[in-house]
């Protein structure tokens, strides 16, 4: 069980610098801190955290009674930050010029250079900071439909659009990309597919009651949209928005506004 929690804990820890930094700044504080508070808080508090993580009885009962899968968020309880920015201006405060040059190496060295111009940096369409086709698209759906949005959305959108407006209604959303996730959705794999089957997701939408369907223009089509009911309304770059024309909208507004 130790070996499980340290594997999950070297998943959080990434390269390892930060929580190598952490754990020398506690050694730091154990032979050169003198306030007692201080002690108390960054010293004697993270090492029972850490501890506290490490125990198997904890490790099982947050398995058995949460999940597996977000035991590393246990983590964030440790204010690493707190712990390094305290232990860093005190070097710097002892000794100036040396703890300068120590904290700035360390930085250089431990960090990445993300101004490389390896595609590790895009810049941002909008002050969102969301991809613009989907600011476009909601935007549009929303002014188009004078009720709550139901649409459909193709995977590569699904991060963004409750970020950009959580009134937008989905078949499913972001938990789909997650790689733990063990559910599934017959209407998210339809629109996952390299070519999209238009009969089985007008059945979807039937049984979904999802009004908009936002599919990448560029894939293949099995069926023509139009014949199973689709009609094209919009069109972003590749993408286009297709209302479910099928059903009777207005009347199934008017019964959920009964219910």
């Amino acid at each position: 069980m130790i070996g499980k929690i340290y594997e999950i804990y070297s998943m959080y820890t990434g390269t390892g610098i930060v929580m190598m930094l952490f754990f020398v700044g506690l050694f730091y504080l154990a032979f050169q801190e003198k306030n007692r508070s201080v002690r108390t808080i960054l010293l004697y508090g993270n090492i029972a955290i850490v501890i506290f993580i490490f125990l198997p009885p904890v490790y099982s009962l947050f398995v058995n009674y949460v999940d597996t899968s977000t035991y590393w968020r246990l983590w964030w309880i440790l204010p690493v930050g707190i712990c390094l920015a305290y232990v860093g201006t005190t070097l710097i405060h002892k000794h100036r010029i040396a703890g300068f040059i120590l904290i700035f190496v360390v930085l250089l060295f431990g960090g990445r250079f993300i101004y490389s111009g390896k595609g590790e940096m895009q810049f941002a369409d909008n002050i969102y900071q969301i991809p613009g086709e989907v600011v476009e698209i909601v935007d549009f759906l929303e002014e188009y439909e004078e009720n709550t949005v139901y649409a459909a959305f193709p995977p590569e959108m699904l991060p963004y659009v409750r970020q950009y407006d959580v009134a937008v209604r989905m078949p499913y959303g972001r938990e789909m990309l997650d790689e733990n996730w063990s559910g599934e959705n017959g209407f998210y794999q339809l629109m996952s597919e390299l070519q999209l089957d238009f009969v089985n997701l007008a059945k979807k939408c039937e049984y979904n009651y999802t009004r908009y369907l936002i599919v990448d223009g560029n894939k293949y089509y099995m069926t023509a949209p139009e014949e199973c009911g689709f009609a094209l309304i919009y069109t972003v770059d590749r993408y286009e928005v297709y209302e479910y024309t099928n059903i009777d909208w207005d009347k199934r507004n008017e019964e959920l506004q009964e219910l």
